[in-house]
């Protein structure tokens, strides 16, 4: 786990899940200039984002979501970036 989120927004997990579907979105993703499909799984409460070199999962609890970043070595300059930016806009919205 390279970040954890807490609630300031939402209510609980679904509320929170809910609200990340509109926020990750392959448009989201496409500004590092990475191509990634994303899965969702509301049963789990997961969201996992995959391309080449990049693997994003947000995973949903009770009062917290957390974030796992995965970079190939190429990509690995883009780390900070990234958990920073996703960080910002899922406090913004949880």
């Amino acid at each position: 786990m390279d970040l954890k989120v807490n609630y300031n927004n939402v209510a609980n997990k679904d509320e929170a899940y809910e609200e990340a579907l509109k926020q990750i979105t392959p448009e989201y993703i496409a500004k590092w200039k990475i191509k990634a499909d994303i899965s969702y799984d509301k049963d789990k409460g997961e969201i996992k984002a995959v391309g080449k070199g990049f693997k994003l999962g947000l995973s949903f609890s009770e009062d917290q979501c957390k974030v796992d970043l995965d970079l190939s070595f190429l990509l690995k300059p883009l780390r900070g970036t990234v958990l920073e930016a996703v960080e910002s806009k899922l406090k913004k919205h949880l």
